[in-house]
């Protein structure tokens, strides 16, 4: 929609009607550009599933997903917080000294499928309309690899990253959790577990959609090219050809 067009709709001036001249004379410009900016879902009414994943590993192609943390937030206001442990059957020494999570731990927690469902439902109830993870190519690399392992047969948020949004809206000597949280004075949680490492993230997105609102990003149309992940490529069929010969 042009920016004239936007003009019409916020003065309601029916389509039979010309838009008087004073009007693109005086709020044809930076009124309309405006107007353009805030079209679609406004950044405080989005809901947003900030989530963290613990694992047993760096890739999904052979670690397991250890810990899931999410907390699901609109606004400032935090809709409702999710944690669950995994059974992975036995936790890695490194990974043990990284987390604190033991085996001891997983006694009685639920399977990969179970917590995937469980994790599913929040995001269904509470209607989230994309998840937001740091680094959220690691996150989503392990949750869509799950989603597909166990036939989940909800389709999975889009994603977009706080690594991404804190380049474009934060000066700041390093991007890592650790360094922005210090940076912005946010405070510390449980660090290497999924609810703490994510109820950080969600601090951290407030901070960074309050900046973006301040440079003109209003909406989460707007938000998605600057911080979403574009859809993961599919692998390729390889295709063998046979060729037969006649005896």
């Amino acid at each position: 929609m042009s920016g004239l067009e936007g003009l019409r709709e916020w003065l309601r001036v029916p389509r039979s009607l010309s838009l008087p001249a004073w009007v693109s004379a005086r709020l044809g410009g930076s009124v309309a550009v405006e107007l353009d900016a805030r079209r679609g879902l406004p950044l405080d009414r989005a809901t947003f599933g900030i989530v963290d994943l613990e694992t047993t590993g760096l890739s999904p192609s052979y670690a397991r997903i250890l810990e899931i943390g999410l907390v699901v937030l609109r606004g400032e206001r935090i809709l409702t917080r999710f944690e669950t442990l995994v059974d992975v059957e036995h936790v890695p020494w490194g990974i043990t000294d990284l987390t604190g999570i033991h085996d001891g731990l997983l006694v009685n927690a639920p399977c990969e499928a179970d917590a995937l469902a469980a994790f599913a439902g929040v995001l269904r109830e509470h209607a989230v309309d994309v998840l937001v993870a740091h680094n959220a190519r690691f996150d989503r690399g392990f949750i869509a690899r799950a989603w597909r392992a166990h036939d989940r047969p909800e389709l999975l948020p889009p994603f977009l990253c706080s690594v991404r949004a804190a380049r474009r809206f934060v000066r700041a000597p390093r991007y890592g959790l650790d360094a922005l949280i210090a940076h912005l004075s946010i405070p510390a949680r449980a660090r290497h577990r999924a609810l703490g490492d994510a109820e950080m993230t969600a601090d951290l997105w407030r901070e960074l959609c309050g900046r973006a609102r301040v440079e003109g990003v209003h909406t989460l149309e707007s938000i998605l090219p600057l911080a979403g992940l574009r859809a993961p490529k599919r692998a390729r069929r390889r295709v063998h050809v046979v060729e037969e010969l006649s005896a």
